[in-house]
């Protein structure tokens, strides 16, 4: 063979080989697609989860689970899942099917106090999608029926359940199967195929790319929707969410459970351009400490503190850097500034900004002698207090000079407190989420300025520094602040029970009742922390969420309203109630071991008592009743057998004994 034909031989081969790659790529290899891609714009939030059926197993091996089941509403969607043989003749047949495939769950507005869900698996394999699609009425007992449309050239196959009436959607988009009991749902993500929005926003896929990592899931926030959502709950305006909505855009975190107590979201955030010259400044400006704690009450629903090494330089930082990007905002703030400072003849930059220190922070007390508009203050730590109270002194006489306001200075327990009249004054300085802080009156507690509408708060703050009943000297408070740092650029504390309280006017009516029908379940998450850190271009966050199955909001109630009753006025009927047997609580034989939650009933059809079961044992929280509807019995259950610190209650409420399991 000639040295020509050699080599004619070897292009020959080189092309082939190459010939056969590019039909590897180009047509035998399958044509895939994103699953974000059908995620419909309108997505409030969605959660992403790779190898769901590992990651289920690891979630449902934690008491948080346990508890999350607890919830009626929950427990019948987490039914509706594993029951799959309820809607597949074969449950294993489906799973071979699907496998452990990734999947999208995302949550959609479909009525004004209503929201969907929509589900995307992806089936990787062409041909196991197929054989899905193509079986689905050999997959499905005489139960349901199946129907098919065409919705823009894709077929979707509709499942309706003959005894409910629910119709399940199903699609089939290239790789991905779109589902949803909500059919129109299914169509938003046919047409979102065409042209993705979320899918190819570069502040999406910033977030994105930082949090995909191996966990139990990933959470992914949509804030342009964030006031929609929150309409559901409240008839009330937001400020806050107002702000989150307008000047952020997603939020992305990692969820996992770090143990049987705390569900842990590491994440970031980032926003438009005002965003970012925020989060600019902050990172410029360095973080603050958490130190309001030791001037706010135990009381405290809410806590919202704002860090950075100097408030002068981050207020300065924050407007160049806005101005380079939102002239006309900045503008705005300085003839508003300018109208102040003529008005007043002060100087806001000496009066003001220059005796604050490190930490602004905003609070929201809940106590029985305080109304519901009242509670609320804003923190400023100084740098020195006589230099703060001097200028504020400055400010005030400036008012009195140009208003006819008269306020006398009041003397409680040695703290002066005073009044300022200026409406408009902190939403102007400091943001629209202090604009309900308006002709404060104020007072000065260790190394912090206390402002706030109503004088009965600043009595509150007085009286729990004085004796030592601050939130830092709470215990509870300092093992769950033990799982942040204790300096940042955004915190935030929330006792959900003590919000949950003070919120209530806040919240529509069927949300109220919601609340109230599950308040034991909700009131077990007692505590909400979110901390942000600025980076260059976003916020890195965490979040953690404290479940406590000891915490017994009902007990704890009734030991509250009866606290100061003398045991020795409580007549005893030895019959109904001894110490020796009170806690000998008879053998719990269900009737269903399906269900979540065992109880019997007096004739009067008043609750007897009710326990919350796991395979057909108590588990979980027990109450045992009074034929009034008294509490007479608090305890909890763990795998059967009784654990912790169960309670007795005499007919009146007040507290007759407790005994450690």
């Amino acid at each position: 063979m000639t040295r020509k034909k050699i080599i004619w031989l070897l292009v020959i081969a080189i092309l082939g080989y190459l010939g056969y790659q590019a039909l590897s790529i180009f047509a035998l290899e399958e044509d895939k697609i994103n699953a974000v891609y059908l995620v419909p714009r309108d997505a409030v939030f969605f959660m992403e989860m790779d190898e769901p059926l590992r990651n289920m197993n690891t979630l449902a091996e934690s008491e948080i689970w346990d508890h999350l089941q607890t919830n009626d509403d929950i427990h019948k969607m987490s039914a509706k899942l594993n029951a799959v043989d309820s809607l597949f003749q074969s449950e294993s047949d489906l799973f071979e099917m699907i496998g452990d495939r990734d999947i999208i769950l995302s949550a959609h507005m479909i009525k004004r106090d209503d929201y969907a869900f929509l589900y995307i698996v992806d089936m990787q394999k062409l041909s196991q999608l197929n054989l899905l699609k193509n079986n689905i009425n050999q997959l499905l007992t005489g139960d349901f029926t199946v129907t098919k449309r065409l919705y823009k050239e894709i077929e979707i196959t509709e499942v309706t359940d003959k005894t409910t009436y629910e119709i399940l959607s199903i699609a089939f988009v290239k790789n991905q199967m779109i589902a949803s009991y909500t059919h129109s749902l299914v169509e938003k993500s046919i047409d979102e195929f065409a042209s993705p929005e979320i899918g190819r926003d570069l502040q999406f896929l910033e977030i994105q790319r930082e949090v995909k990592q191996n966990d139990l899931f990933r959470f992914y926030l949509n804030h342009k929707y964030l006031t929609d959502y929150y309409k559901a709950f409240s008839n009330d305006e937001s400020p806050f969410v107002k702000l989150l909505e307008d000047h952020f855009s997603f939020s992305g975190f990692q969820i996992d459970v770090d143990n049987d107590r705390l569900l842990v979201a590491k994440g970031y955030t980032n926003g438009d351009q005002t965003a970012q010259s925020f989060i600019n400044a902050l990172h410029e400006s360095g973080t603050g400490s958490i130190d309001a704690t030791t001037i706010l009450p135990q009381e405290t629903a809410l806590y919202l503190s704002f860090g950075f090494d100097d408030f002068s330089t981050l207020h300065h930082n924050f407007y160049n850097l806005l101005g380079e990007q939102q002239p006309e905002m900045v503008a705005e703030y300085e003839t508003g500034r300018k109208q102040i400072e003529e008005l007043l003849d002060i100087d806001l930059q000496r009066d003001f900004y220059d005796w604050m220190d490190d930490e602004l922070a905003f609070a929201k007390a809940d106590a029985p002698n305080l109304s519901e508009k009242e509670g609320l203050a804003l923190a400023i730590k100084t740098k020195d207090t006589d230099d703060a109270l001097e200028r504020l002194k400055f400010i005030e006489e400036q008012i009195r000079k140009k208003t006819p306001v008269k306020f006398k200075e009041v003397d409680y327990r040695g703290y002066k407190i005073n009044y300022l009249e200026i409406k408009g004054f902190f939403k102007l300085i400091i943001g629209s989420l202090f604009e309900n802080i308006e002709k404060p009156y104020y007072t000065i507690i260790d190394e912090y300025v206390i402002f706030s509408n109503s004088p009965k708060t600043l009595k509150l703050f007085i009286d729990s520094f004085e004796e030592e009943t601050t939130l830092m000297s709470d215990e509870y408070y300092r093992d769950f602040i033990d799982e942040f740092n204790s300096e940042s650029n955004v915190f935030l504390y929330v006792d959900t029970n003590k919000l949950s309280n003070a919120s209530g006017k806040y919240l529509n009516k069927n949300s109220r009742k919601e609340l109230k029908q599950n308040e034991a379940f909700f009131s077990q998450f007692t505590q909400i922390g979110l901390e942000l850190e600025a980076q260059e271009n976003f916020f890195e966050s965490k979040a953690v969420i404290h479940y406590d199955r000891d915490y017994d909001y009902e007990a704890i109630q009734l030991e509250e309203r009866n606290k100061d009753v003398p045991l020795d006025l409580v007549t005893i009927k030895k019959e109904e109630i001894n110490k020796e047997t009170i806690f000998n609580i008879a053998p719990i034989f269900p009737d269903d071991f399906t269900a979540n939650f065992y109880e019997q009933k007096f004739n009067n059809g008043k609750l007897k008592m009710k326990v919350y079961l796991k395979d057909g044992m108590p588990d979980g929280r027990y109450k045992e009743y009074y034929f009034d509807g008294q509490l007479k019995i608090s305890g909890r259950y763990d795998d059967g057998k009784q654990d912790g610190t169960w309670r007795a209650y005499l007919r009146d409420g007040k507290l007759f004994h407790k005994k450690r399991f």
